[in-house]
């Protein structure tokens, strides 16, 4: 199975409500809730899962950990996700979660994106 780790716990700022963001597959995520449910870990979505598509995604709690399951529609999908983090990995942290989307989301080069965030950022 793969899976992508992404978010404010890998690239900044993570802060003590911040939940951990994993990517994974579509065609994986009936393995990983009959898991969970076999495991007596109970799911549960919220209005937040529609920002990642149709599909989604959901929660559980492990550990007092708020683990958040991105599903990735497709191989693309799963890849951009993938490209972005690494991104946004090499990018200073931006404290700021909107303009954080907007780098997140934006196709500009990783130069011309530290010259916009520079007022905005933090180094790591």
């Amino acid at each position: 199975m793969d899976y992508i780790v992404t978010g404010t716990r890998v690239y900044g700022p993570a802060g003590p409500d911040s939940d951990l963001d994993i990517v994974v597959k579509l065609n994986d995520v009936g393995y990983i809730v009959n898991y969970l449910n076999n495991h007596g870990v109970q799911t549960y979505r919220t209005p937040k899962q529609d920002e990642y598509g149709v599909h989604g995604g959901f929660y559980f709690d492990f550990i007092g950990i708020k683990v958040n399951i991105i599903v990735a529609e497709n191989e693309l999908d799963f890849t951009e996700w993938a490209i972005k983090t690494e991104k946004m990995k090499r990018l200073p942290v931006i404290p700021d979660r909107d303009l954080r989307l907007k780098v997140f989301n934006s196709y500009l080069g990783e130069e011309e994106l530290k010259s916009l965030i520079g007022p905005h950022t933090k180094r790591r």
